[in-house]
């Protein structure tokens, strides 16, 4: 039985879900990712699909199955459509519901009543659309493929059939209410139509002899509700006349006011979270970087990606971007990243962290291909500014803070560090810094590290050194790639110093001059 397109099992779905932004958000900038998101499908209120990230494998193989099928242009299409329509009506609906729930509104609100008709009308009409659309696509996914079943159940269902036979029939009730309006001296006499000649066609037909071509249209476009109290009057004695139309009106509202299924309210909203992610990421596609759906595993034997990127930078630029990889073996479960300042190295951390948490969502990644870890809990800590109030200086802000995540870290946790310890000596940051790693290495958590102290890229086998790179005939200049390599943070020294004619044997060479 289909429950929801984002979680297998119903169960699943009644799980208390985050409706906060994660701590991680900032420094991973994915707030800069999924904010316009969130912002642009305000009304569906997908938040807390986004800011829960999952453990449960089942749940993620659930949704990248459904967002692979989703990325067919047609079905695409199709289900934002779909999306939108009902997601709406569902949303007048309540103000109608509301409405309609006093006894003194009831009786005489046929505005309404007429709405809701209309509404009614395009719900129905919305749902064999849809299922039309669907027979002539094959559905893979579980996800889709058990709300088809759904839908196809649903349409033929007593409840379905009889809603839709009565819209249909008050339809054909209404196109035959025929009336005149008398309006003198600011007041309206209703009566039925009895054959009287429709003046306003006979005006039209003696002005049509002096019509040439199209002519500007001079006349003042009305709000939609110019005078609503009198169309509900009219209406009032509209239903004086036509007694027997108008009461199936009452009946047919009394009995079909929450007539929208909850199953199907519910897919329109959640589809989106799909439908808004793909249309996301078209321009970085258009860019031509690429995106993947990765493996995900509990275990941290072999983690790895190529061709990732940080896709809150590509959303910047707007451009080119540099592409990067990595790879884990066992035991190697700690990436510390050396070299040059700009040089691309929190970038590399960030997109560490946000290929791993957008995988957690179900979510196709930035990449050509990936095996990803499935974390507990994503940890980082980046510098920020000293907070006054604590009377606690930098260092000793970063250190109550690496012991607060140390302490609250497991092996499924997920660490990313980024260039602490920078307020304090060289000795007392290599002290510190080897009792991080330490802490890390016991761990056995995946983790990455950002530094400017090389000596940490040489802890032990569980750490891989990377660097960040620069144009060999000038070193001054960034490639913004981030390769496997030892530390050489001394030699990049030398490079700069000769640019500059600063080496010892040019200063020595100027000097004896």
């Amino acid at each position: 039985m289909f429950y929801s397109i984002l979680f297998p099992q119903e169960e699943q779905h009644k799980q208390p879900r985050q409706k906060e932004a994660p701590n991680c958000f900032k420094n991973l900038n994915l707030d800069q990712i999924f904010t316009p998101i969130l912002k642009d499908k305000q009304k569906f209120e997908l938040e807390s699909f986004f800011y829960t990230s999952l453990q449960d494998p089942e749940i993620i193989s659930y949704r990248q199955e459904t967002m692979r099928e989703l990325e067919e242009q047609a079905l695409f299409r199709l289900l934002i459509d779909f999306s939108k329509i009902v997601y709406e009506l569902a949303t007048f609906m309540s103000v109608i519901q509301k409405a309609l729930s006093s006894k003194d509104s009831y009786d005489n609100n046929y505005v309404t009543k007429g709405r809701m008709l209309d509404y009614a009308e395009k719900y129905c009409q919305a749902i064999s659309s849809l299922l039309k659309g669907l027979s002539s696509v094959t559905l893979h996914s579980a996800g889709l493929r058990n709300f088809s079943d759904y839908l196809k159940d649903y349409h033929t269902s007593d409840a379905f059939t009889i809603l839709y036979n009565r819209v249909t029939k008050l339809r054909g009730e209404f196109s035959k209410v025929q009336y005149c309006m008398l309006i003198k001296n600011g007041t309206i006499h209703i009566r039925k139509y009895e054959g009287q000649a429709d003046h306003s066609k006979q005006i039209a037909a003696c002005f049509a002899k002096f019509r040439q071509d199209n002519v500007k249209d001079y006349r003042h476009k009305l709000p939609e509700e110019p005078a609503a109290h009198v169309e509900a009057a009219v209406l009032k004695m509209l239903a004086g006349l036509y007694k027997d139309i108008f009461n199936d009106l009452n009946d047919f509202c009394a009995k079909n006011l929450y007539f929208v299924d909850d199953t199907i309210f519910r897919f329109s909203r959640e589809i989106q979270f799909y439908l808004s992610w793909l249309d996301y990421i078209i321009p970085s596609r258009q860019a031509g970087l690429l995106f993947c759906y990765p493996q995900l595993s509990n275990s941290a034997e072999r983690l790895y990606s190529n061709d990732t990127f940080d896709l809150a930078l590509a959303r910047k630029k707007q451009g080119s971007i540099v592409t990067n990889d990595f790879i884990m073996e066992n035991p190697e479960h700690i990436i510390v990243v050396t070299g040059p300042n700009q040089g691309g190295k929190t970038t590399f951390a960030r997109t560490f962290g946000q290929i791993h948490y957008l995988a957690s969502l179900g979510l196709c990644v930035p990449g050509r291909e990936a095996a990803l870890y499935l974390f507990d809990n994503l940890f980082t800590h980046f510098g920020r500014e000293e907070d006054l109030s604590t009377l606690n200086g930098k260092l000793q802000d970063d250190l109550i803070r690496l012991h607060t995540l140390l302490n609250t870290a497991t092996d499924r946790s997920i660490i990313i560090i980024n260039e602490i310890f920078a307020s304090t000596t060289l000795n007392d940051a290599l002290i510190l810094g080897q009792r991080m790693m330490d802490a890390i290495t016991a761990l056995n958590a995946p983790a990455v590290i950002v530094t400017f102290l090389d000596e940490l890229a040489l802890h032990g086998p569980e750490t891989i050194s990377m660097m960040s790179t620069v144009k060999e005939d000038d070193p001054a200049e960034r490639t913004f790639k981030i390769i496997r390599k030892p530390p050489d943070g001394l030699a990049y020294a030398l490079h700069i110093a000769h640019k500059h004619n600063l080496t010892y044997e040019q200063l020595y060479g100027r000097l004896k001059k």
